[in-house]
């Protein structure tokens, strides 16, 4: 497979701008990304119809080890919900003295800036994040965000879980800490939960941030390996083309991005048949 960039009528070949290249064209190593692993409790479903947040845990973690916790209650501005209460055990005289969501949400932020924010279930808890970020004024600080239960759904079949509730997945992975609806217990068991998948998507070769975050358990260990055949590429606008060991162009396409175009062939599931078949004899 090579590449051809700029774009131009006759695509012709130039010898791109020497640059340095990022750690997401590189590929950042898993050993080498710093985890925050978070967990909300709130009085309700919907932080844009009026609920708060009541308790925010998480549990900083790299290379197997923990770095650091995080714990606060929070003070919202209604009544906790009889219900919720019975659910958390978290009632309105705990949080009677608790900070604000204007102090504790810097806070956190602080303790999980630079890192890649993990949570299950997480447009629940990244969509309260980000809806009081927005109403206190205070700049999202654009976290990569990695869900532990839509990764769960392509990891773990119905044989060995029936969901992939973070109770049940806590049970199949032998946590620690069983998760009982309080926001720092739900992360540190969240927190073996990914481990938990990692240690088991490493063993059929994931072993980046980027492709734990496309993985498909569609895509065989041998098309994944093939991923290398997209390292040197810039992102850069450009033709590519497969060809197969003997040189014979099997496929020529163009991308605003050569880099992540390519690397979706071996690390997403291809449904075309022709194409599959292609990225598997592509050398």
């Amino acid at each position: 497979m090579s590449s051809q960039s700029p774009l131009t009528d006759e695509i012709s070949v130039s010898t791109p701008v020497a640059v340095q290249q990022s750690f997401d064209e590189l590929g950042r190593g898993l050993r080498d990304v710093t985890f925050v692993v978070v967990d909300l409790e709130t009085t309700g479903g919907s932080a844009a119809g009026g609920s708060g947040i009541t308790e925010i845990g998480a549990v900083k973690v790299r290379q197997g080890l923990v770095l650091g916790e995080f714990q606060t209650l929070v003070r919202p501005s209604e009544s906790i919900p009889p219900l919720i209460s019975v659910l958390t055990g978290i009632t309105d005289a705990m949080v009677a003295t608790a900070p604000r969501i204007e102090s504790c949400l810097p806070a956190f932020f602080d303790f999980a800036r630079g890192s890649v924010l993990v949570a299950h279930n997480a447009p629940f808890d990244v969509g309260f994040l980000r809806h009081y970020s927005e109403s206190i004024g205070v700049g999202w600080p654009k976290f990569e965000v990695l869900d532990t239960a839509k990764l769960a759904r392509r990891v773990v079949t119905r044989d060995e879980s029936p969901n992939c509730k973070l109770s049940s997945l806590a049970r199949l992975f032998k946590a620690s800490t069983t998760p009982n609806h309080r926001a720092l217990a739900d992360a540190r068991a969240t927190v073996d939960v990914l481990h938990g998948l990692i240690e088991r998507l490493g063993n059929v070769g994931v072993n980046t941030l980027e492709e734990l975050q496309t993985f498909s358990s569609r895509v065989t260990a041998a098309q994944r390996r093939k991923s290398y055949l997209a390292e040197g590429l810039p992102r850069l606008p450009g033709v590519y083309v497969f060809k197969s060991a003997q040189h014979q162009v099997l496929y020529v396409g163009t991308s605003k991005d050569l880099r992540s175009r390519v690397r979706t062939y071996f690390t997403t599931s291809e449904t075309r048949t022709r194409i599959g078949e292609m990225v598997g004899i592509a050398e």
